[in-house]
């Protein structure tokens, strides 16, 4: 199975994430996030800017970062099959909004 991400809105706007080589789990953590790709699954990542500038630094325990949070929902699952080997397009677009909690007090 190939899993293929692309992301719309949002800091990650026009990315594309699929399998390559040297980085095959890649698409597949957020296939995982977003429950194989559940239509209408919201599911949090850092910017590009925000990893980069982690993967740099080391973490600092006494001043700690402190990136946004970008939240994407998706939109659309496609699976098809090609030369005998599943793929899945999932379509995800940016949340303006903090998604709302579920359970807890007064639900």
């Amino acid at each position: 199975m190939r899993v293929i991400f692309k992301f719309v809105g949002g800091p990650l706007d026009g990315k594309t994430v699929e399998e390559r080589s040297g980085d095959p789990d890649h698409p597949l953590h957020y296939y995982a996030l977003t429950h194989h790709g559940r239509v209408g699954q919201r599911f949090r990542t850092a910017s590009d800017y925000a990893i980069e500038t982690l993967a740099k630094e080391e973490l600092k325990v006494d001043r700690p970062h402190h990136f946004q949070q970008h939240y994407y929902e998706v939109v659309e699952r496609v699976a098809n099959r090609v030369k005998h080997q599943g793929v899945i397009l999932v379509r995800a677009e940016y949340v303006q909004e903090k998604p709302k909690q579920q359970g807890g007090k007064g639900q």
